[in-house]
C-alpha cells in the first residue's frame, strides 16, 4: 500500500454512507439500493487503490470545502486548540518537534542542547538542536 492513495475522509465518509445503505436495504430490499450499494464499494476501493495522488487529494479537498460550507468549519476549531496547546507547551520550556517521517508532534525541552530523540510513534529516530 505504500505506493496507493489509500483512505481520506471522503473514503470514510462513502463507506458510512454505504454502511447506512446496506442497513436500510436489508429492511427495504430494493434492487436499486443494492446497485448503488456496490457502486459505491467499487468507487470505495478504487480511491484507495489509486496511484493519482493529486487527484484524490483534489477530490478530498473539494469534499472538505463543501462540508466545511456546510457545517461551519469544526475543523478549523480542532486546529486552534491544537495550535493553543503548542503556543502553552511552548511557555512550559517546552519546543514541539515533528518526526520526519510520521509526522507525530513531540515535546522536547528547550535548552538542552543537540539531543537524540526517538519517536515513540513509529521508532524514527533523529537528531535535533533545541
Amino acid at each position: 500500500m505504500r505506493t496507493r492513495y489509500g483512505n481520506d475522509e471522503l473514503n470514510r465518509f462513502l463507506s458510512i454512507v454505504s454502511i447506512i445503505l446496506i442497513i436500510i436495504n436489508l429492511f427495504v430490499q430494493v434492487r436499486a439500493l443494492h446497485v448503488l450499494v456496490v457502486l459505491l464499494l467499487i468507487l470505495i476501493f478504487s480511491r484507495a487503490f489509486s496511484r493519482c495522488f493529486d487527484r484524490r487529494q483534489q477530490e478530498n479537498m473539494k469534499y472538505i470545502e463543501l462540508k466545511n460550507r456546510f457545517f461551519g468549519g469544526r475543523q478549523q476549531r480542532a486546529y486552534r486548540k491544537s495550535a493553543r496547546a503548542d503556543r502553552r507547551a511552548a511557555g512550559e520550556g517546552k519546543r514541539i518537534l515533528i518526526c520526519s517521517s510520521c509526522k507525530e508532534k513531540l515535546r522536547v525541552p528547550v535548552g538542552a542542547g543537540k539531543i537524540k530523540i526517538k519517536c515513540p510513534h513509529c521508532g524514527n529516530e533523529f537528531e535535533e538542536t533545541v
